[in-house]
């Protein structure tokens, strides 16, 4: 039972798309951050924002890349990390 005086917010942060679930959380709590090429700053927005409905399958619609912030399923050397920080 939640105390009335208690007062805070949790965040945490993940790769493990199992997560995005709506069994688990509401759209108002699964956010994205995808980075702009460009800039190379980020930016967060809330799955709330795409409207989903609440039967579909979050994760397949993420891995598709549905939402943005399309995550990198490729070997980690083709980022070339090294030739940019060099």
């Amino acid at each position: 039972m939640r105390d009335k005086n208690t007062q805070g917010q949790f965040i945490f942060t993940t790769h493990e798309s199992n997560l995005l679930d709506l069994e688990i959380f509401r759209q108002d709590e699964i956010w994205f951050i995808e980075k702009d090429k460009k800039t190379g700053s980020s930016n967060a927005y809330s799955l709330l924002v795409f409207k989903p409905r609440y039967d579909l399958d979050i994760q397949k619609g993420y891995l598709k890349g549905r939402f943005g912030a399309i995550p990198f399923l490729a070997n980690l050397q083709d980022l070339k990390w090294k030739e940019a920080y060099a």
